[in-house]
């Protein structure tokens, strides 16, 4: 096998404005799924460590 050297992308390269409007629109989109379920009294099903978990927040509903 040959050695290579993996690009991390952390050099001088200038990140994409598109990308970065996008992680800030899933960003803004998981806080408002996340609103609406405590509103609701449920939880919001989500991919963490590898496997997938419910998160659920300690309110009341009527909030």
């Amino acid at each position: 096998m040959s050695k290579q050297t993996v690009d991390s992308g952390k050099g001088d390269k200038k990140r994409d404005p598109d990308l970065a409007a996008a992680e800030i629109a899933m960003k803004r989109a998981a806080a408002k799924a996340r609103q609406k379920a405590r509103q609701v009294g449920a939880g919001v099903v989500l991919w963490k460590d590898g496997q997938v978990v419910e998160e659920r927040q300690n309110t009341s509903v009527g909030e």
